[in-house]
């Protein structure tokens, strides 16, 4: 076993823990960024909103986004709260489009722009343990069986907050949503410059191209229905997705590379309690994760990451209140997220004896009495 030290231990080398791990390592810190994959699994999350542009340009990695020749995305086509297609064009918007990229590749782009900034990452690793010691200073136990040092430590590790719960963090859940994905190899995917999105009783259908020969589709729904449904299962899958005319008909005839797979999509704010005395921030969906029909995943990743890493140059420079002011910032950004999801929902009122639908209308009613 070895025994390794730095200033900053970050966990989790998705999109806010390789930005925030640059900017540390930039402002001179000694960071250690820790990935429990290799990069070598399925990710999702593929549509970036324009607004990525600005916030990959000022962390300084645009010309390496550039170079992963991702696929412009010119808007939203959707099917919702009626039976008519719209489109939301991201013309209107400054940066003109947002984007399609391959996950694994974009976050892999960002975790080696951290190493190239001074940070050290380590991959198939993660924290098995992590003990606050008396200095304030951390102790992780790695599964690698190395120990790490730390004197700050970033929760980077997606919805689950897997260290901030060892910290002894809680999670307040707003939902139970789950993302049942599928790619197909599909030589069209090029040519559809746009996220299609779909409503039917079983919840929303989400699609998107990866790539010039792949699209991934998903659908979103409640993890407890899945077993009623039987939608993880390929062939209820594939009947589901018969229901959604437009999103079946964008991959009839392709070939199935992968799935269909669970992921987790459920909505949380992570709850501290330890009122910010212990020098540990949340970023990225550990600190706020928010339902996908947002479309900001990647975008409130990058934003948390810059707020966090100030907040840590400012508590290492003696100001203990900073931690404070940044978990009050992202109760405000919660509650702001939680209003505009129900104004998402409520517009769809079509199948109001579908279970995911009643949940959804409910929280509607709730907010409105």
């Amino acid at each position: 076993m070895s025994s390794l030290h730095c200033d900053i231990a970050i966990a989790g080398a998705g999109p806010g823990g390789a930005a925030i791990a640059r900017q540390l390592a930039q402002s001179g810190c000694r960071v250690v960024l820790l990935e429990r994959s290799r990069f070598d699994g399925p990710r999702v999350g593929e549509s970036l909103a324009p607004a990525v542009q600005p916030l990959l340009t000022e962390l300084g990695v645009w010309p390496e986004f550039v170079d992963l020749k991702p696929l412009p995305s010119y808007g939203t086509r959707s099917v919702w709260g009626g039976p008519l297609e719209a489109e939301h064009s991201h013309l209107q918007n400054p940066y003109l489009c947002g984007w399609h990229v391959d996950r694994v590749t974009f976050d892999r782009m960002l975790a080696d722009s951290a190493v190239r900034a001074g940070a050290q990452l380590l991959l198939g690793e993660q924290v098995v343990q992590c003990v606050s010691g008396a200095n304030g200073g951390f102790t992780l136990s790695l599964s690698q069986g190395d120990e790490l040092h730390a004197g700050f430590v970033i929760d980077a590790t997606g919805r689950g907050s897997m260290l901030a719960r060892k910290l002894g963090a809680k999670s307040l859940t707003f939902d139970r949503l789950v993302g049942v994905a599928a790619q197909f190899e599909n030589v069209c995917a090029g040519t559809r410059c746009y996220i299609l999105v779909e409503t039917t009783p079983d919840g929303w259908w989400y699609s998107a191209p990866v790539g010039n020969d792949r699209s991934v589709v998903m659908l979103m729904t409640d993890g407890d229905l899945i077993s009623t449904q039987g939608t993880k299962d390929l062939p209820l899958w594939s009947k589901a997705l018969s229901r959604a005319g437009l999103t079946s008909a964008s991959v009839a005839g392709c070939e199935l590379k992968w799935g269909p797979r669970v992921f987790s999509a459920v909505s949380r704010r992570l709850q501290r309690t330890d009122r910010c005395r212990k020098r540990w921030l949340a970023v990225g969906d550990a600190a706020l994760a928010v339902d996908p029909i947002s479309g900001s995943g990647v975008v409130r990743a990058l934003q948390t990451a810059k707020a966090a890493a100030a907040t840590v140059l400012s508590c290492l420079s003696g100001d203990e209140s900073a931690i404070a002011s940044y978990e009050a910032d992202r109760d405000r950004e919660c509650t702001d997220y939680l209003f505009k999801r129900i104004g998402y929902y409520g517009i769809e009122r079509r199948w109001p004896n579908s279970p995911f639908w009643q949940r959804r209308l409910a929280a509607l009613a709730r907010i409105s009495n």
